[in-house]
C-alpha cells in the first residue's frame, strides 16, 4: 500500500483551498480538476525529490509534476477533441505533423524513467538519446531548421541540408537541458512555460496552446503556494522539448522573430551559457551540477530576510520570470515593436547584462557552494 508523502496540516488545508479557488476563478472546472489531480499526485511516496538533492527546496515533494502536466493536456485535448472546440486549422505541431508530438512523448518518458529510477541511465545515455529523437524528428520535418535568421554566416550554414539539421538538433538537445538546468525554483520554469504557450495560444489561436497554457498555469499556482511538487526531468525534457519544436515551427511560420523568441527563453538559455561558461573556467566538468546557479544567489539572499522558506523559494522564482519571460509579455502587450521584428535583440541584450549584473551583486559576501552540492 502506497504510503502519503506528507499529512495535510489546518496550514496546508488553507494553502489548497486558496489553490482551488483561484484554479476555479482562473480556469473553471477544468482547473479544479487539475488541481485536485496534483494534489493527489502529491500524496503518493513514489517520486519523492529529496531535500539534499534539490539546490533549493527544504521540503519533501514529489518529482512527477511533470508527468501530471502531461496527463492534464492530454485530458483537456481529449475534453476539446469531444466537444468540436479542438481543430487547428493551420495544422502545425498540433495537426498532421505528428513524429514531432511523438518526440515530445519520448523526451518526457525518458525524462520520466529518471524521475522513477533516479541514474538508471547515465547523462551520457540520455544525451545520446536526445540526440537520436530530435535527429529523427527534424530529419522527417526539416521546416524546423530555422533559415533567414538575419545573422550573416549562420544563414549560409543552416542553408545547407546537412549543416542546418545538425546546429538544430544540437540548438534542440542544449535547449531542453537548458530548461533542466534552470528548474531550480518554485514556479521558475512553470511560470516561464505558462508565459511561453499563453503568448502562442494568443498569437496562433491553436487549442493545443491552450491546454498547455492551461495545464502548465494550474501546477504553476500549486507548485508556487505549496511547494510540494515539481517539474522533475519528464517535466524539463518532454515541454522544453514542446517549446523547442513550437518555437522553430512559429518562426517558420513567421508568427514570431528569432530574437523575440531569444527574450521570451532568456533566463534558461543565458543561464545555460553563463553556466557552462563557469564550470569551464573552474576547471570542472560542464556536466556535473552545482548550486550556483543566479536562482541560487538570489534564493541565498532571501531566506536570510523571509521567515517562510516556501515564501524565499517561490520568491526566487517569481522575481526571476518577472524579469525575463514577463518583461517579454509586457513588451508584447504593449506591443514595444512587432514580434516578427529583430528589434527584440535589443531587449535581449539588456536582458544579459541584467543577468551579470544582478549574478555579480548577489555572489558578494556569499560562499561559493558549487563545489558542495550534495547527490
Amino acid at each position: 500500500m502506497t504510503k502519503p508523502l506528507f499529512v495535510l496540516t489546518e496550514r496546508d488545508l488553507a494553502k489548497l483551498s486558496v489553490m482551488m479557488l483561484l484554479s476555479v476563478i482562473l480556469f473553471g472546472l477544468s482547473g479544479l480538476v487539475i488541481m485536485i489531480f496534483l494534489q493527489w499526485i502529491t500524496r503518493q511516496s513514489y517520486a519523492q525529490d529529496s531535500i539534499d538533492k534539490h539546490g533549493i527546496s527544504r521540503v519533501s515533494a514529489s518529482r512527477l509534476g511533470g508527468a501530471a502536466i502531461f496527463i492534464s493536456w492530454l485530458g483537456l485535448l481529449l475534453a476539446g477533441y469531444r466537444s468540436d472546440y479542438f481543430g487547428d486549422a493551420s495544422g502545425g505541431p498540433s495537426g498532421p505533423y505528428w513524429i514531432d508530438w511523438i518526440a515530445v512523448g519520448c523526451c518526457g518518458l525518458l525524462g520520466l524513467v529518471e524521475d522513477l529510477r533516479n541514474n538508471y541511465l547515465s547523462p551520457r545515455c540520455r544525451l545520446y538519446a536526445e540526440f537520436g529523437i530530435f535527429g529523427l524528428a527534424i530529419w522527417v520535418w526539416p521546416v524546423l531548421i530555422p533559415v533567414g535568421l538575419g545573422i550573416p554566416g549562420l544563414d549560409l550554414l543552416m542553408g545547407l541540408p546537412l549543416i542546418g539539421w545538425l546546429l538544430t538538433v544540437v540548438f534542440c538537445v542544449g535547449f531542453v537541458n537548458s530548461i533542466n538546468m534552470a528548474d531550480g525554483a518554485n514556479g521558475l520554469m512553470a511560470g516561464v512555460m505558462t508565459i511561453a504557450f499563453s503568448l502562442f495560444y494568443v498569437s496562433t489561436g491553436e487549442f493545443v496552446y491552450a491546454a498547455m497554457m492551461t495545464a502548465c498555469a494550474v501546477f504553476t499556482i500549486f507548485n508556487v503556494i505549496s511547494g510540494r511538487l515539481f517539474l522533475g526531468d519528464a517535466g524539463a525534457y518532454g515541454l522544453g522539448a514542446s517549446l523547442a519544436i513550437s518555437g522553430l515551427y512559429l518562426f517558420y511560420e513567421n508568427v514570431f522573430s528569432a530574437a523575440f523568441l531569444a527574450c521570451l527563453f532568456s533566463y534558461p538559455c543565458i543561464d545555460f551559457i553563463m553556466t557552462l561558461a563557469r564550470r569551464y573556467r573552474a576547471g570542472r566538468s560542464i556536466f556535473l551540477p552545482d548550486n550556483d546557479h543566479l536562482h541560487n544567489r538570489l534564493h541565498y539572499h532571501f531566506q536570510r530576510w523571509l521567515p517562510s522558506k516556501t515564501l524565499a523559494n517561490s520568491l526566487t522564482g517569481g522575481l526571476v520570470v518577472a524579469s525575463s519571460s514577463g518583461l517579454t509579455a509586457v513588451g508584447y502587450m504593449y506591443q514595444w515593436w512587432p514580434v516578427t521584428s529583430d528589434l527584440w535583440a535589443w531587449l535581449f541584450l539588456f536582458q544579459c547584462i541584467g543577468y551579470w549584473i544582478v549574478f555579480y551583486l548577489t555572489g558578494l559576501g556569499r560562499r561559493n557552494f558549487q563545489y558542495e552540492l550534495r547527490l
